[in-house]
């Protein structure tokens, strides 16, 4: 089974890199920010869920097969094939207030960002949509297609921030890549506690990860 990072987040990248597994990387190009829910937490669902479909889609039109019938199958089912894959896809976002607060696209943008988080505790949400693709082993045409949801959270608590501090920091950072404006491990002089999974907070919470890759047998 092929394993494929559906994100170009060098955070997810590092993160699955550590499991020691062969994946490739295809990245979605939906614009995410114009994928809105009613609520935060049913945004990030929806953007996970949307940029898996969308990597689902280029797998099957690269195959150049006619498919003709996509249904569940049971989770304790598994098949080896060549055709197989498993696609994960995320979406992080940083929360306050009942807030999204995405990836700044100026320098006056992320400042005003740093100065909403200074002394407070913040939420750090990810939705994941993992998607498993094979051929059925009776057919030429069918693909098989099933998937796991999920969703978790930590809170990250920043100190007191001075304009120095952030000035400082946006000098130094590519800021615009990171939801919230920053970075976990840049930004440790910033963060005093952090409560929950630290992998959640760089962008993939691996303790709901591996389990599924378990499951599908890359574990």
């Amino acid at each position: 089974m092929q394993l494929i990072l559906a994100s170009a987040s060098e955070g997810r990248k590092k993160l699955l890199s550590l499991l020691k597994i062969p994946f490739k990387i295809m990245p979605s190009s939906l614009d995410e920010e114009i994928i809105t829910g009613k609520t935060p937490v049913e945004t990030l669902n929806l953007r996970a869920k949307l940029k898996g479909e969308e990597v689902v889609k280029k797998i099957i039109q690269s195959a150049n097969k006619q498919i003709t019938q996509l249904v569940d199958i049971r989770p304790t089912t598994y098949y080896s094939h060549p055709l197989s894959y498993l696609i994960i896809s995320a979406d992080s976002e940083a929360i306050l207030d009942g807030k999204l607060i995405g990836k700044p696209k100026s320098y006056q943008e992320a400042k005003e960002i740093f100065f909403l988080l200074s002394g407070k505790t913040h939420e750090l949400a990810t939705a994941i949509y993992i998607i498993r693709l094979l051929k059925q082993p009776k057919t030429r045409s069918d693909l098989v297609k099933r998937w796991w949801e999920g969703y978790d959270r930590s809170f990250v608590t920043f100190r007191k921030l001075s304009p120095e501090d952030i000035n400082r920091y946006l000098s130094i950072t590519d800021y615009k890549r990171y939801t919230g404006g920053y970075a976990l491990f840049s930004a440790q002089d910033f963060i005093s506690k952090i409560e929950g999974s630290l992998s959640n907070v760089i962008g993939l919470p691996l303790e709901k990860v591996i389990p599924i890759l378990r499951k599908n047998r890359l574990l």
